[in-house]
């Protein structure tokens, strides 16, 4: 075919197409271990559970046919992620793959076909890099939500949360901190666990669709009524965990100062070990606001590509509490 013939003169034969495939993480949680469902291929290696995309079919219905097909699961809730596209990601061909992920229960997921994370290495493909993406997802998820991707069917205590959220994540804060950043996105039974061992604890449930429409609106109404302020008031009536004071002078918190410029007292901080660059920190009054900023360095710090400039060398994110208690630490490599 001519290269100057016009585009509106060309069917969509005329252009090269690849295959399409779709390839799934499917994670589930057993024995406090973040675990993910391994497949064998042909050759005797391991890979995620994945097909061809068929004709007339939609990406769902073929991840839900690979899923039923390669691994024997039902159900679920498949959210797709991102295409990896590289030309030569599959040896047999030019194959671009829909990669998705979710997470099920382990009483619904087949006895044996489920490994830890850390184990899973060495798999068919790129499938090791799918993962990664996967499990970044799913633990950023996890670090602002109680429990997003459902695998607690069931009203649970905070303990029982805590324990899934740190099998999920490893840098899941500590108790205490984790109680005050999730109660609030709870709704209480008003019913206790039974049983002879131990204090009873309160049952929790997440909320629903409307229950956190109605809570939006709720704050909405709070802000336009003045009884809750916001970072749009005054100056002189700015909240606290806005400012920080330091040598009489009213500093944005958006400036990361080195760690001994901060004033004394401040109850919360987030501290970056950037390695020769020193160590800066940020001061918060509110334990929210400095959790929900350390979740989100976190997050973004996993990614080593992220890790640029002044921050290329960084070798910790560390979430200080009062009397410079560590609440939750992150390392680099």
């Amino acid at each position: 075919m001519d290269d100057r013939t016009s585009p509106h003169e060309r069917s969509l034969l005329d252009y090269p197409r690849p295959s399409v495939a779709v390839d799934t993480a499917v994670f589930t949680v057993i024995a406090d271990e973040l675990c993910v469902v391994l497949v064998e291929g042909p050759e005797g290696g391991r890979r995620l559970p994945g097909t061809f995309l068929h004709e007339g079919e939609t990406l769902e219905v073929a991840v839900r046919r690979s899923l039923r097909e390669k691994a024997g699961i039902e159900g679920g809730d498949p959210r797709q992620l991102v295409v990896f596209d590289e030309p030569d990601r599959d040896e047999r061909g030019w194959v671009l793959s829909v990669a998705h992920a979710m997470a099920l229960p382990s009483e619904v997921v087949p006895a044996g076909i489920a490994v830890p994370i850390d184990r899973a290495d060495p798999l068919d493909f790129d499938h090791a890099r799918i993962l990664a993406v996967s499990v970044e997802r799913i633990r950023g998820d996890y670090a602002t939500q109680p429990d997003p991707w459902g695998l607690l069917q069931h009203p649970f205590t905070l303990r029982e949360l805590l324990v899934l959220h740190s099998a999920v994540d490893p840098t899941t804060p500590q108790r205490d901190t984790f109680r005050r950043m999730m109660e609030p996105l709870l709704i209480e039974t008003g019913d206790m666990t039974s049983g002879s061992v131990g204090k009873p604890s309160r049952l929790f449930r997440k909320p629903t669709a409307d229950e956190v429409q109605a809570r939006q609106a709720e704050k909405v109404r709070a802000v336009w009524s003045g009884s809750r302020r916001t970072s749009r008031s005054r100056i002189d009536d700015v909240p606290a965990d806005r400012l920080v004071t330091l040598s009489s002078r009213a500093r944005q918190l958006d400036a990361w100062l080195p760690v001994d410029e901060l004033p004394t007292g401040t109850p919360f901080t987030i501290e970056l070990d950037r390695g020769p660059g020193g160590i800066v920190a940020r001061a918060f009054a509110d334990e929210q606001a400095a959790l929900w900023a350390y979740r989100g360095l976190v997050t973004t710090f996993e990614r080593a590509e992220n890790r640029i400039g002044a921050d290329a060398s960084l070798r910790s994110v560390r979430l200080v509490g009062p009397r410079r208690a560590e609440l939750s630490r992150r390392d680099f490599g």
